[in-house]
């Protein structure tokens, strides 16, 4: 099985069957209808479908039917378009949210013998992240951050609403077609881990490890000091070097594990080990041992910049003895409109980077993967998004919060992704671990992992 494969098979995404077990009418089956459907149905849903704009066609068939269509027609469930699947192009208004039964709602249908919503446009919204190729104010990275997000303004972010949708719609298709059967899906944990720094102290060069060490003199940190030298003498093992152990215990506990590693140094915002260092091949060889999967962390300007992106890939691949094929960006710094770009030119299949740094939440509204919809083309791309809805500097970076009130307040977001069988995803830094620095969060994560 190719590592493709053994990844999408960790996503839950495939093993459709090819028979279809429900007809979609449409009297514009177009690109952007097409994307949404497959995201609904087979990613999320698992059951396949046809699509027609053959009405004769459509209401003679037996199979579960959906129409997606102004006029109403018998013996069919019933999704009136709002136009937004059937436009070219991408238009600056927003939807209006609206409030009903607590729940957020877009493109909200009036019609009585219509589903109350257009569902497919408010999914297709989302998951094609058309609010970050509309206009709006990046953060001092030049990211899409949460203050700018539709849900997040509206105090959804913390449920997986498109998610929960897609559950509000199983439900009325099952009372319309009450022997229809659903395959049933579970709730599945991932855990992920960013590699900024490979190690705190060790196998940093004699010129940065006599700088760090002066500095340390110098504000009167001799406790960082005394850690040091006892690192670097082998007294004591790094606190970065989480690698074997970690790997070893999401392995017994059956907790799928992805790092991502930053792979450049020299820069304000990269300082790593040198990637020429041969500590990432025993890493790396650990780290497999215990079947952890393992990409890159592109770094800080590569989403901005084709050589390096490619250079970090290249010597990357090189280091780990097979094509890396899925990353998460270096600060999440990720411009929707030339990244993905970037990523599919350098092989890159899968990219993690759909989240917020400054807090929780779910940026796409689902906790399921999904693929990149380019929008000057029009039409699905190979790039898989894989979203997240936690990370650690959230919460003790942005919003100084203990590792205890942390804990409760992740397990919150644990329990959304549980009632819907989705797919729970977060991020932690191999810093974390590292108890002088960030007491209690390393065990925390542990403890949130197995719950």
């Amino acid at each position: 099985m190719s590592d493709k494969a053994v990844l999408h098979k960790l996503l839950r995404l495939g093993d459709i069957a090819t028979a279809p077990d429900l007809l979609i009418f449409s009297d514009e089956p177009a690109n952007r209808l097409t994307f949404v459907c497959k995201f609904i149905f087979n990613h999320v849903l698992k059951i396949n479908f046809l699509m027609t704009n053959d009405s004769s066609e459509f209401e003679k068939s037996l199979l579960l039917k959906i129409n997606y269509s102004e006029k109403n027609i018998s013996n069919s469930f019933w999704i009136v378009p709002s136009g937004l699947l059937s436009q070219s192009a991408v238009l600056e208004n927003k939807p209006q949210p609206e409030t009903e039964n607590d729940m957020i709602y877009f493109y909200k249908v009036k019609k009585p013998d219509a589903f109350h919503f257009d569902i497919f446009s408010a999914i297709f919204y989302f998951i094609s992240r058309y609010e970050e190729w509309q206009n709006f104010e990046k953060d001092i990275h030049g990211r899409f951050e949460l203050k700018e997000s539709i849900l997040f303004k509206n105090n959804f972010h913390l449920k997986p609403v498109i998610d929960i949708w897609i559950e509000e719609l199983k439900g009325a298709l099952l009372q319309k077609y009450s022997t229809f059967k659903f395959p049933k899906k579970e709730f599945k944990t991932i855990a992920t881990i960013d590699v900024d720094n490979l190690f705190a102290y060790k196998n940093k060069g004699f010129v940065r490890t006599l700088g760090a060490g002066l500095k340390d003199v110098i504000k009167f940190d001799f406790k960082n000091l005394k850690r040091r030298m006892a690192v670097i003498m082998n007294k004591a093992k790094d606190p970065f070097d989480i690698y074997k152990d970690f790997s070893r215990f999401c392995d017994e506990n059956k907790i799928s594990l992805i790092y991502f590693f930053l792979f450049r140094t020299g820069t304000s915002f990269d300082r790593t080990v040198n990637p020429k260092s041969n500590s990432y091949k025993k890493v790396f060889e650990s780290i497999k041992k215990n079947k952890s999967f393992i990409g890159l962390h592109p770094s800080y300007y590569s989403s901005v910049s084709e050589e390096s992106l490619k250079e970090e890939v290249s010597s990357f691949s090189k280091k780990l003895d097979s094509q890396v094929i899925l990353s998460r960006q270096h600060y999440l710094r990720f411009d929707i409109k030339t990244t993905p770009a970037l990523l599919l030119e350098n092989n890159i299949l899968m990219d993690f980077s759909m989240g917020f740094a400054s807090g929780s939440g779910f940026r796409a509204g689902t906790s399921h993967p999904f693929y990149y919809y380019d929008f000057k083309s029009e039409k699905q791309t190979e790039l898989l998004f894989v979203p997240f809805c936690v990370m650690d500097g959230a919460y003790f970076i942005y919003n100084n919060i203990n590792a205890d009130e942390a804990y409760l307040s992740i397990l919150k977001i644990k329990e959304e992704v549980k009632k819907v069988n989705g797919l729970f995803i977060s991020v932690f830094h191999e810093r974390t671990f590292a108890d002088h620095l960030y007491p209690g969060f390393g065990e925390m994560y542990k403890k949130l992992l197995l719950n």
